[in-house]
């Protein structure tokens, strides 16, 4: 029950820090726009997730399976690599951050050719703020950079 419980906390300070930022309109949505909806999602299957591993336990005591403390450890350290960006956002901008989450999020997942993965998360940043600024308009925080 601690999954349901720690993805539903992760959708509400995510959605919390998306209120810090400007949420526009549905014709014009702002930068907090797409992560408070990902973070009230993320609350609402996850509250999902935990009713319904409340109603599916068993009558009678199971075994407890030995707990994963790597997994765990990777799935801490991807949502505090987010909810840093999130926070990150308004002050160093959107291009930066990309890159920083970009670099951080190999990192979780074990890319330590630090080369590579500074070459992966420079393309991916660039790369998504040439689709959501250029392209889509989509008004992002410019930070010092920009």
């Amino acid at each position: 029950m601690t999954g349901p419980i720690t993805w539903f906390v992760f959708g509400a300070l995510t959605a919390a820090l998306a209120l810090q930022l400007p949420l526009g309109t549905l014709r014009m949505p702002g930068t907090g726009s797409f992560p408070l909806v990902l973070g009230l999602v993320l609350m609402g299957l996850a509250a999902a997730e935990g009713l319904r591993v409340h109603l599916a336990r068993p009558k009678a005591p199971v075994a407890q399976a030995p707990d994963d403390t790597g997994g765990t450890r990777r799935v801490m350290q991807f949502m505090a690599a987010v909810v840093a960006a999130t926070a990150l956002l308004q002050p160093l901008g959107y291009a930066l951050t990309g890159f920083v989450l970009m670099l951080a999020l190999l990192a979780v997942f074990g890319l330590r050719r630090w080369g590579v993965a500074a070459a992966i998360a420079l393309a991916s940043a660039a790369v998504s703020w040439v689709v959501f600024v250029r392209w889509l308009r989509i008004p992002m925080p410019p930070g010092w950079m920009f």
